[in-house]
């Protein structure tokens, strides 16, 4: 039988216990950028998650220690009482960090992101489709470009990429994210079909074609690239290569409940170990090959470039952009210059 002996005092130990817990998890998401634990961004200033947790902790223990002190120090409730209370308010203060956590990471993602162009053109790219981009006043021919989206990221995002390079006076071509684009072997045949329309397009130079990949949208073009000469340069945007991590890192980037979907995503591991891009990477040689990441990416590994650069393969460019997540790889303005440069530059 439980006994709590003063019902204000166990009140006050479950609010001190939650507040408490409720400013460690914040010392922690601080601490390891846990976006998924954060009630506040702490991705520029960790310091703000410092100064939350401590006002939490010192603040509850302040509050609790002089408005029980006079219950504290008569018999209060006993060990298994106040385990009880302890627990129940460190799963309460999990419970509702999860929780808002998400909310506000829902509110911070939920401006709305550039979507697809209607004066784009709707295409056939094989058995997929696609969305087809021209600078508006064409002159000679131009290079032209096959952006391919990775697996649920960047579905809205790689449309800025696309105005962005029309912009530089490249035709792009989009591939619509759809179950042909992620079936294996199927999904293969895609880029090849895109190449082949793009070469046959008046205002497209045949000579000046490359391919831009997003997460296993990397992964596919180096895979597809690398069976064919067509392509002159190819792009991967955060390829997933050798995998992804698991546990905490996953909550680096995105809310609890999202970090769980993604880790039982099994048609992404599966993909990526059937693409096998890694193994497809020195295939583009001596074809230029920009592999570019973000600095806080927390849910791809890096690819082995330091080796590749040990045995002077020069054509390969690596580049790492300062403040730049997985996730929003697409939406940093860096990300559309460096990836809009490097394409000038080789096609």
């Amino acid at each position: 039988m439980l006994y709590f002996v003063y019902k204000e005092l166990a009140l006050g130990y479950l609010l001190f216990s939650f507040l408490s817990a409720l400013g460690v998890l914040q010392w922690v998401a601080a601490r390891y950028r846990l976006v998924g634990l954060a009630l506040l961004d702490y991705s520029a200033r960790r310091v703000w998650g410092y100064a939350l947790g401590t006002f939490l902790v010192a603040g509850s223990a302040t509050w609790f220690f002089a408005s029980q002190w006079a219950r504290i120090l008569t018999p209060g409730p006993a060990g298994s009482e106040l385990a009880l209370l302890f627990g129940a308010g460190a799963v309460c203060a999990v419970v509702l960090t999860l929780v808002l956590a998400e909310w506000l990471q829902h509110l911070h993602t939920g401006a709305p992101l550039p979507d697809r162009d209607d004066a784009g053109q709707t295409v056939v790219v094989g058995r997929a489709s696609g969305r087809l981009y021209s600078p508006s006043s064409p002159t000679a021919p131009m290079p032209g470009i096959c952006l391919v989206p990775g697996l649920e990221v960047g579905e809205k995002s790689i449309y800025a990429m696309a105005r962005h390079l029309v912009q530089e006076r490249v035709v792009v071509l989009v591939i619509d994210p759809g179950e042909e684009l992620y079936s294996y072997p199927d999904t293969l045949a895609i880029l090849p079909a895109a190449i082949s329309l793009l070469s046959k397009r008046p205002d497209v130079d045949p000579q000046r074609l490359g391919a831009l990949g997003y997460d296993l949208g990397g992964d596919l073009v180096i895979r597809a690239a690398s069976a064919g000469k067509e392509v002159r340069a190819v792009a991967a945007l955060a390829p997933v290569l050798e995998g992804v991590p698991a546990g905490l890192d996953l909550m680096g980037e995105m809310p609890y409940a999202q970090a769980v979907r993604w880790a039982r995503h099994g048609m992404r591991a599966n993909l990526r170990a059937e693409l096998n891009a890694l193994e497809c990477v020195t295939k583009i040689a001596p074809r230029p090959l920009l592999l570019l990441y973000g600095a806080e990416d927390r849910l791809v590994a890096r690819a082995p470039t330091e080796e590749w650069e040990a045995q002077g393969q020069s054509w390969v460019t690596h580049h790492v952009v300062q403040g730049a997540g997985h996730l929003n790889l697409l939406e940093v303005p860096m990300t559309l210059q460096t990836v809009a440069a490097w394409f000038k530059e080789h096609l």
